[in-house]
């Protein structure tokens, strides 16, 4: 089996699932015919279906992001594993079905643009007071984990199971006045409108 079959069959694969009218039974016939062909077993399926994708990060933030949106938009997370390419290039290799790659790739497109207007909206003065390279370097780091926080709160893109409570008691002053600083950070608002983009040919 080449890899323009193993294509053909993710995609008829997609249909059979997601599909609408009647191209989802016409997609599960076909799908049936595959499986005949190539004497295919569920786990085969499995394999083929999903393909590993890669996405571009620029900073720490981004590379939390791509986490969080996979998190939260992929219902089953199961066999999901995200890794860094270590060949000094930044980028995140996630195996994914293809509507479900589309889907986060749009959303992460949408809110890293939208974040870094918030971050640098909230955070880049504070950064440029800063006198040094390695002071600047500090704060932002320092800044990052406050603001990733609360922006992934605000844009709602967290399950219940991930909120923590905070005992702000705790907290150093000069951490418990950044998140104070950083309390109306403007979320994303973004609604997927994905459709499958495949067809039987």
């Amino acid at each position: 089996m080449n890899d323009k079959v193993r294509a053909k069959i993710a995609k008829v694969y997609e249909l059979a699932k997601r599909g609408e009218y009647g191209e989802k039974e016409v997609a599960k016939k076909m799908l049936n015919k595959f499986i005949e062909k190539y004497n295919l077993n569920q786990q085969d399926i499995e394999n083929i279906k999903k393909q590993e994708y890669r996405f571009k990060y620029t900073s720490k933030m981004e590379m939390w992001l791509i986490t969080a949106l996979v998190d939260y938009f992929i219902e089953d997370l199961n066999g999901v594993q995200m890794y860094r390419d270590t060949n000094g290039v930044k980028e995140i290799m996630i195996p994914l079905e293809y509507l479900d790659y589309v889907t986060v790739l749009s959303a992460y497109e949408y809110f890293r643009r939208h974040m870094r207007k918030q971050f640098e909206k909230a955070c880049l003065l504070e950064i440029k007071r800063c006198r040094t390279r390695k002071t600047k370097n500090k704060r932002r780091a320092e800044l990052q984990e406050i603001f990733f926080s609360k922006y992934i709160y605000a844009s709602n893109l967290y399950k219940e199971h991930q909120i923590e409570q905070i005992d702000l008691s705790k907290v150093s002053k000069k951490e418990l006045k950044d998140r104070l600083n950083l309390e109306a950070i403007e979320g994303g608002a973004y609604n997927t409108q994905v459709t499958t983009g495949l067809y039987l040919e």
